[in-house]
């Protein structure tokens, strides 16, 4: 956890969420305004705490390893280094590689998957630039040396890079990892039926 007077409903935020309050109705708050981002064709990616969600998965990381790789003044920088967020599967996915990862699934089937939890990386803008619409070989271990790739990035872009290939099955997986540590960091719980709800790629399985 961040050290300093940060209240527990700052960092929960969207889920609007404190110790006193209803916790059924602030999950079920959670859902239909995430349910109504996915409807604008945003997805998580319109969550307004994001940042701050996914800075907390790798801090997490960060305190497991002994070794921080990301300074939370990254993600609020107005640097052009500053931590953006990445779709691993592109918002466009043109490139053959995900026209052959994904050919089984419609384009709202496919604008769900990207904006989906499990597709959202933090990553430096410049990188996430860099990277745009390429192959996820390409995004992990690029085969130029005039940029960097998950590989050698934060430690959750490691953890991604470690899979083999990005498919819809993978981005299921990862977002109900990341209800998981939401649910242990912020002592709450999800149904199974509330996570497939939130996650939005119930067509997966």
């Amino acid at each position: 956890m961040l050290s300093g007077s940060i209240s527990l409903d700052s960092v929960a935020g969207d889920l609007n969420y404190t110790v006193d309050n209803d916790r059924v109705a602030a999950k079920e708050g959670f859902i239909a305004r995430t349910n109504r981002r996915f409807d604008s064709g945003e997805g998580f990616y319109g969550w307004r705490d994001l940042k701050y969600f996914l800075y907390e998965y790798e801090y997490e990381k960060g305190e497991k390893n002994k070794l921080h790789k990301v300074d939370w003044k990254l993600f609020t920088s107005s640097e052009k280094d500053k931590v953006t967020i990445e779709h691993i599967l592109p918002q466009t996915p043109k490139k053959e590689y995900w026209q052959k990862i994904l050919g089984e699934y419609s384009s709202n089937q496919i604008r769900s998957l990207s904006g989906s939890l499990g597709n959202l990386l933090p990553l430096s803008q410049s990188i996430n630039s860099s990277l745009q619409n390429d192959s996820f070989e390409d995004k992990k271990n690029p085969k130029t040396d005039r940029r960097r790739g998950y590989i050698h990035g934060s430690h959750s872009e490691i953890e991604v890079s470690r899979v083999d290939d990005w498919t819809a099955q993978t981005i299921l997986k990862r977002g109900m990892k990341l209800l998981a540590f939401m649910e242990r960091r912020w002592k709450i719980k999800f149904s199974s039926g509330q996570k497939a709800e939130l996650l939005h790629v119930d067509f997966v399985e």
